[in-house]
């Protein structure tokens, strides 16, 4: 969605401090201090043809998914993205040096996923009772510099198995009856050694089976679909058209040579 630019808020009364923090920490890993490293938001990619883009841009954002798991395949890379824009809000070098002290070098993200709302039924409850397909880390790399510098990144927020779990448990419809609450922490350590853990950021998903297959039809299509989907990940937020092949619904649908 496109939203106004926000106002940055004040800095916290510990800002003042947090030199004096990093000193004392020195190569250990600190607790977390809120504010210092944050996951603003989920980004929305920027889609032209079969590239996926995704933008540094905190004005433009998506608060909330949909992930339609009728559309998951076992070579998918996951059943949902998120591309978060990370922060490092960690103060600025007041040092000549070339290497910034407290920029941030990405190891990764840390994800967990727990039902939300109205409990669901036993099976699909299940389904997400503990277990590596609900909390879990991915690497990734990259750094944010300090001083309110920002970088985005996609995250492999919701495996592949979990959303096949939930086929075969049942009770998901075309309308979507399940959300899941995707908490992310991105993971890092500064270029001065301090190890470093976002603020937990919360992704509400809303889950369905069938609610963005726009058509279907047998594969090939004659002429190019009319509903591309989301480049990214066919299976979430934006409709696609799709197409059979051997009883395998593929999304986005394949299309004949022209």
């Amino acid at each position: 969605m496109n939203a106004s630019p926000t106002l940055r808020r004040p800095l916290p009364l510990g800002a003042v401090l947090w030199p004096l923090v990093l000193t004392a920490c020195g190569l250990a890993a600190c607790g977390r201090v809120p504010g210092q490293f944050e996951i603003l938001n989920d980004q929305v990619p920027e889609i032209s043809g079969t590239t996926c883009t995704i933008p540094v841009d905190p004005t433009v954002y998506q608060g909330e998914g949909t992930l339609d798991i009728s559309i998951v395949r076992s070579d998918f890379h996951t059943a949902y993205f998120v591309f978060p824009l990370i922060e490092n809000n960690l103060p600025s070098s007041s040092s000549n040096s070339s290497i910034d002290p407290n920029e941030i070098q990405l190891s990764g993200f840390q994800v967990d996923i727990a039902p939300i709302g109205a409990p669901p039924p036993s099976a699909i409850q299940a389904v997400f009772d503990g277990g590596p397909l609900v909390h879990y880390q991915i690497s990734w790399s990259g750094g944010v510099p300090s001083g309110g510098g920002q970088l985005s990144a996609q995250a492999a927020a919701f495996p592949v198995a979990l959303a096949q779990k939930l086929v075969a448990a049942g009770g998901i419809g075309t309308d979507p009856s399940l959300t899941v609450d995707l908490t992310i922490q991105a993971l890092g350590t500064t270029n001065g050694g301090m190890h470093m853990q976002s603020d937990p950021f919360h992704f509400p998903v809303q889950i369905c089976s069938g609610c963005l297959v726009a058509t279907v039809a047998p594969c090939p299509l004659a002429a190019a679909p009319a509903h591309l989907g989301n480049t990214c990940n066919a299976a979430q937020d934006l409709r696609v058209d799709c197409c059979t092949e051997d009883g395998a619904l593929i999304c986005p649908a394949k299309v004949a040579p022209q």
